[in-house]
């Protein structure tokens, strides 16, 4: 008959709290772009236009100090 699984969890998990919701129609404040910003993005620029940040790096270690 072969081995059977029987897997069981929840088919539907709910946020701990709801996201943040901007101005809705928001435009990209730099002169001549026409991107309407999403209702999620806190910035007043497009991603074109923000400035670039890097992700976040959890438990980097510098190859040039080592022990």
């Amino acid at each position: 008959m072969g081995n059977q699984f029987n897997i069981t969890g929840r088919s539907h998990y709910e946020a701990s709290r709801q996201s943040r919701i901007f101005n809705k129609g928001r435009l990209c404040v730099k002169e001549d772009c026409v991107v309407t910003l999403s209702k999620y993005n806190p910035s007043d620029k497009c991603y074109l236009h923000a400035p670039k940040q890097a992700g976040r790096v959890r438990g980097h270690k510098d190859p040039t100090k080592e022990k």
